[in-house]
């Protein structure tokens, strides 16, 4: 009877290392974008035309950051880090062009709170010792 356990948990570990290494297929640019967009749906409670009209605009910012990342050097991450920044910049511009001034407000705050989080991250983690 003890065998026949630790068979089992034993397989069972082995089946969920299986599943942990397995690579996960990357998204697509539309898929990117309508991520996106059903997000700030939920946040902005968009319209049917601005919900049209951001997924666009995050369709073209998903399509330029793909190919920013297939064209841009690995070593050259700070050049890439602008662009990146640029390209999120064009679409927060676009963005707030389509948005009504209750929506920018509620977008601002969004934007400030993971801009918040982000930083919280990566203040924790220059806390933590390399070894």
């Amino acid at each position: 009877m003890k065998k026949l356990i630790v068979a089992i948990a034993f397989i069972t570990g082995l089946n969920t290392l299986a599943n942990a290494q397995q690579a996960q297929t990357p998204k697509t640019p539309a898929q990117k974008a309508a991520h996106k967009t059903a997000h700030l749906q939920k946040k902005l409670a968009l319209t049917t035309s601005q919900t049209k009209q951001v997924n666009a605009i995050y369709l073209t910012e998903a399509t330029r950051l793909d190919t920013l990342k297939a064209n841009t050097p690995k070593g050259n991450k700070q050049a890439r880090k602008e662009k990146h920044k640029a390209i999120e910049a064009q679409s927060d511009q676009k963005l707030n062009a389509v948005l009504t001034v209750n929506q920018k407000k509620v977008y601002a705050a969004f934007k400030e709170a993971k801009k918040e989080k982000q930083d919280q991250k990566k203040a924790a983690a220059a806390a933590v010792p390399k070894q």
